[in-house]
């Protein structure tokens, strides 16, 4: 059986749920988003870590298999498929989203809390700096065309200025409606963003594989015939890795792809008594989160 820890974060919106009876269909709305968002967002960060994890032991086992062969690699040629700063970039981004989807069910059920709040400035704050570096060229650890640095640091700075202020109760449908643009434009950067990694991804591994197969040729009978059935045996687990690397950026992408979806939905829904569309987008998003969980518990061992 699957099993998810619940986070205190997504505390709140899980016993609004379950009180949801006693809510008004905003407040159970807004709660039900909140935690398929919080579950999608956990899921999310640990996808980008494991496909950097991955790509670095691929790489370093071809390191260390080529230490002492005529054809050494070079330490300094290791490259992770996002560095520390990226990392970091993507983490603030998907945490700006769960946060504001925790502050929305928060307003909309009247629930306070001084934690949540600060939070929220904090996240926003960080959000606010992010959009001003893109606006000002400068890097941020994901790659971006000009056209979307524009729309991306003004739906930033957005977010981050609703994070700040936290606006009240009676103006969430106008705060999902006007937010709407501003999470499809931060759902699209990370899409444009996970398609260049799959591709970098994908051509990573396929030059380990090329190297891998032109060191067995030119090793020839250098290798004793179980240093080379060992080596050879490297080849399906670099293909292992490329594709459980592949699966999980895919999963990630259709994640991304069903919190914008279903905040569109969210926004259509908060005018509104009946929301069948919502509910199918709210459980299209939770799969996709316990998706992205399997993909990490399937992951190949070292």
């Amino acid at each position: 059986m699957r099993q998810y820890q619940i986070v205190p974060g997504a505390l709140c919106a899980c016993v609004l749920l379950l009180a949801g009876c006693s809510l008004s269909p905003l407040a159970s709305r807004t709660a039900a988003f909140s935690s398929a968002t919080n579950l999608v967002v956990n899921n999310s960060e640990n996808a980008y870590r494991a496909a950097v994890r991955l790509n670095d032991e691929a790489q370093a086992s071809m390191l260390v298999a080529r230490y002492d062969s005529p054809q050494p690699m070079d330490p300094h040629a290791l490259k992770h498929l996002i560095d520390p700063k990226g990392l970091e970039a993507r983490t603030a981004v998907l945490n700006g989203l769960r946060t504001y989807a925790r502050s929305i069910a928060d307003l909309a059920s009247g629930v306070s809390s001084s934690k949540l709040d600060s939070a929220a400035k904090s996240v926003g704050a960080n959000l606010q700096k992010m959009g001003d570096a893109i606006s000002a060229s400068t890097p941020i650890g994901i790659d971006i065309t000009p056209a979307e640095a524009n729309a991306t640091s003004t739906a930033l700075k957005a977010l981050g200025e609703f994070l700040i202020a936290q606006k009240v109760k009676s103006s969430v449908p106008k705060i999902i409606n006007d937010m709407d643009p501003n999470v499809e434009t931060i759902c699209n950067l990370l899409l444009s963003d996970i398609a260049i990694l799959r591709d970098q991804s994908g051509r990573d591994y396929e030059q380990l594989l090329a190297q891998q197969d032109s060191f067995i040729r030119h090793a020839g009978t250098s290798l004793s015939p179980t240093e080379r059935r060992s080596e050879i045996e490297r080849l399906p687990q670099i293909l292992l890795k490329k594709e459980a690397t592949d699966d999980m950026l895919a999963g990630l992408a259709d994640s991304v792809k069903q919190l914008a979806l279903t905040h569109h939905a969210l926004a259509v829904a908060a005018t509104t008594k009946d929301a069948p569309s919502l509910d199918a987008r709210i459980a299209d998003l939770r799969g996709a989160g316990e998706r992205l969980a399997d993909y990490y518990l399937a992951l190949p061992k070292k």
